[in-house]
């Protein structure tokens, strides 16, 4: 039976079981969140049609299946499923805090130029790209291992997944809207698109390197999980090795590309988190005051959608609080992507903070507190008004963060 036919048979079965597991999952690996006991934030947008809200639905069981190694999963592979690194707190989320789906990205700094050490560097080596696929598939004859970070590589860095919530919103924003911010020192990314072999402004990944949800798809479905398609058609070599006999089973593209469309499609029919927490008095303060010491210049309140033939992303508002463009606020990783420097990042968008338990690109900061503190850089006006102001203001502050 067809891949694409055999998988269908069990969408409701997958779609249902997944949902149960990435919750209990939750529950198991992440402190309660405020509120988010009762919550399921996996839903569809309001106003699809019939068709639309089929797709979304068959998106999130093809988003929530299992693959295996005779569905092309691997070799070498960081999850099983997308909903494996996006499962907190439902399904399209952030990663469970068990350790395994985490991203290592690596590089280092060659003759004067990034090195993703993937042998496209001139007189460099190839130790298997600058994404370490930390698992690997076991079967007869085949016990390869999950990739570690090699002797060559002097920039290391982790990084959790982002949440996708909304982001069918954020690829409806037009470039025009997201370039108008750049009065405010961001800068953009332009990406190449593979699935259109064109130049395209990134506004996905902590460093915008990805530009619609169709490549994030595809992108995911070869490094994450090892699965080739269309607009990915090139297994990853293991540790930069040849993949051994009897390892890779499945001729490639391994995905026709139904199972990328089918993921773009849950993304881009995906709704954002649900409207804020109550707007007290206090957090009413609190967005004064964030408007007022700066952050708001960069994490952008609300852009909008522009024409769209999808009429539930149609001249939408997008409450993201992001500019969707790169900034040097101190947290460099190092990682060169696109156009991005190893000191940028993409202006993190707020939306759903109330739902998340770690913040920053690596998780570190388990408050929003220590992420702002974490600050610097082009920000550093900004924290040096935050430190002047009083215990009262400062609380207010934190009170419409922790309401979004």
């Amino acid at each position: 039976m067809p891949r694409s036919m055999r998988k269908r048979t069990v969408v409701l079965l997958v779609a249902t079981a997944a949902f149960v597991l990435m919750f209990a999952q939750w529950r198991i690996n992440s402190r309660p969140l405020s509120a988010a006991d009762s919550e399921n934030l996996t839903n569809p947008l309001p106003g699809l049609s019939a068709q639309q809200r089929k797709d979304f639905d068959d998106g999130l069981a093809e988003f929530s299946d299992v693959e295996k190694a005779e569905d092309g999963l691997g070799p070498v592979f960081n999850g099983k499923s997308c909903a494996e690194c996006h499962a907190v707190p439902s399904v399209g989320g952030s990663e469970p805090n068990v350790g395994v789906a985490r991203e290592t990205r690596i590089g280092r700094i060659f003759n004067g130029a990034f090195d993703p050490l993937d042998g496209s560097v001139p007189g460099s080596v190839n130790r298997g790209g600058g994404l370490l696929q930390q698992r690997a598939i076991d079967l007869p004859g085949c016990h390869l291992k999950g990739e570690v970070v090699p002797p060559e590589a002097t920039i290391v860095s982790l990084r959790n997944s982002t949440p996708l919530f909304g982001a069918g919103l954020i690829e409806a924003i037009p470039d025009g809207t997201i370039l108008a911010n750049q009065s405010n020192g961001g800068r953009p990314n332009y990406v190449l698109n593979p699935d259109t072999g064109g130049t395209e402004l990134g506004r996905f990944g902590w460093k915008a390197q990805v530009a619609t949800v169709h490549q994030f798809a595809g992108d995911a479905y070869l490094n994450e999980l090892g699965v080739t398609n269309p607009s990915f058609p090139k297994e990853n070599l293991p540790q930069g090795e040849p993949i051994p006999a009897g390892c890779d089973t499945v001729h490639d593209p391994e995905d026709d590309g139904s199972g990328v469309t089918a993921f773009a499609n849950f993304m881009r029919f995906l709704a954002p988190v649900p409207p804020r927490l109550p707007a007290t008095p206090e957090v009413q303060s609190g967005q004064q005051l964030f408007t007022q010491v700066g952050c708001a210049s960069c994490h952008v309140p609300m852009m909008m959608t522009g024409a769209n033939s999808v009429a539930a992303l149609d001249k939408k508002p997008v409450n993201l609080f992001s500019d969707l463009l790169l900034h040097d606020v101190g947290t460099g990783d190092g990682i060169e992507q696109g156009q991005a420097k190893g000191n940028d990042f993409r202006t993190a968008p707020l939306w759903g903070l109330s739902r998340r338990d770690r913040y920053m690109h690596d998780g570190r900061s388990n408050t929003i507190e220590k992420a702002i503190l974490r600050h610097g850089g082009e920000a550093q006006h900004a924290i040096n008004l935050l430190a002047g102001l009083s215990r009262s203001d400062y609380a207010q502050l934190l009170s419409f963060l922790g309401s979004l």
